[in-house]
């Protein structure tokens, strides 16, 4: 054998190993792709979950604080119809430790 012939023939071996090589590594590529975009989708999936649960928490707590105003509004009004002097002693009461907090405070 010739060394022409047995430096083609070590050639065309490096050439199929790099064909070989080339053809696993876009497999395997093509592999870790599949699995990041499966990963992608269940994250974004879970995103979604957790972003509805959230929004229908907030829709939820929202009413829930506005009933309690409302309800809070209507005893404090009944009140003032039903004792206007005390409702006014209370509201002189509530100002005056107010302002004595703002002033220590200072």
């Amino acid at each position: 054998m010739s060394v022409t012939s047995q430096v083609t023939n070590k050639v065309q071996e490096a050439q199929d190993a790099i064909n070989k090589a080339s053809v696993n590594a876009a497999a395997k590529a093509s592999s870790i792709a599949e699995d990041v975009s499966a990963k992608m989708d269940e994250t974004m999936d879970k995103a979604d979950a957790a972003l509805a649960t959230v929004t229908q928490q907030s829709r939820e707590i929202a009413e829930k604080a506005r009933t309690a105003t409302e309800s809070f509004k209507t005893t404090v009004e009944a009140t003032v119809r039903e004792q206007p002097l005390a409702a006014l002693l209370l509201a002189i009461a509530g100002g005056f430790l107010v302002g004595t907090m703002w002033k220590s405070r200072s």
